[in-house]
């Protein structure tokens, strides 16, 4: 495919309609939408929710391997991923580095200990809010379904399905401006990145290191990739993690950090995340620009 076209074309697409590439949801290049389609939310945690639960349909594929971002990957670094369509496959995976399911989770677990005191009574080894289905297979899933039967939750309604039913009054506190970022940023360019094949997946083949995004934070999950031999491999054409880390613009991820279980702590994480991804995503247009000399448009000048 013709990467140069396709990413000029998007630049400029950007440039015309006054939007910063580093905040365009990549979301919109994975549904078709047609014109009796349900527009995208305007709220950015709203809309992850609705997309993960089926609100827009069924994606043409991941957001990190579509075809903008696959023409993305061949100009930055000359590989597409493995996943890529029509194309020669690339002997590596797509990530998105920070997993905005697990900040949720935390977050609102963090928020609204009261509202899941009752789930977490019944199944006290489970971790909540999840994306289990309310049922009535057993005691204690009707117990469940009876507690938060006030909440209007219906048999084969999810936890997501829940919480955007009771959006508006119960978790108003999901509108925190840094969650709110944090959501809009999470299929961003500065949150995708590419790995040694398997990372993202079923275990990279040296040493079986995998991205456990439910417990791991980014930095944690580069420090795991320190592991591997990458002067005898050449991973992505890097001989050593250093150089990967250079590379692919890792700066701000090398000290390593976990994620904020406590409800005071929540804001700081969430702001060095929202910087961390918006500092990377501006890094990558700025080279984008350089390469396809389009240092004219509007947003070129902020990524200095």
């Amino acid at each position: 495919m013709d990467n140069r076209k396709i990413v000029t074309n998007w630049l400029k697409e950007c440039d015309e309609q006054g939007i910063l590439p580093w905040e365009y949801d990549f979301k919109e290049e994975v549904f078709i939408q047609k014109s009796w389609s349900p527009s995208f939310n305007e709220n950015p945690v709203k809309r992850i929710l609705e997309k993960d639960s089926n609100f827009y349909g069924n994606p043409v594929c991941e957001t990190e391997d579509s075809m903008l971002m696959q023409a993305v990957y061949h100009i930055l670094w000359g590989t597409y991923s493995k996943n890529v369509i029509g194309e020669d496959k690339g002997d590596c995976d797509a990530d998105v580095m920070n997993s905005f399911w697990t900040i949720f989770r935390n977050f609102a677990n963090s928020k609204f200990k009261d509202f899941f005191e009752s789930a977490h009574n019944i199944y006290p080894r489970v971790s909540f809010p999840n994306k289990g289905i309310f049922s009535t297979e057993d005691k204690k899933s009707r117990k469940l379904l009876h507690d938060y039967n006030k909440y209007e939750v219906k048999e084969g309604d999810s936890w997501i399905t829940l919480i955007l039913k009771n959006y508006d009054n119960v978790f108003l506190s999901l509108n925190n401006t840094y969650l709110q970022k944090s959501a809009m940023f999470s299929h961003t360019l500065g949150n995708f990145t590419l790995t040694p094949k398997g990372f993202n997946y079923s275990g990279t083949p040296e040493k079986n290191l995998k991205h456990n995004d439910g417990n791991n934070t980014w930095s944690e999950a580069l420090l795991n990739l320190k592991e591997l031999d990458w002067a005898k491999n050449n991973y992505l054409g890097c001989t050593s993690w250093k150089e990967y880390c250079k590379k692919f613009y890792m700066d701000d991820y090398e000290k390593e950090y976990a994620y904020a279980t406590t409800e005071d702590s929540q804001d700081k994480f969430l702001q060095k995340i929202n910087t961390a991804i918006e500092q990377r995503g501006k890094l990558m247009t700025k080279r984008l620009c350089d390469e396809l000399g389009l240092t004219d448009l509007f947003f070129y000048k902020e990524t200095n």
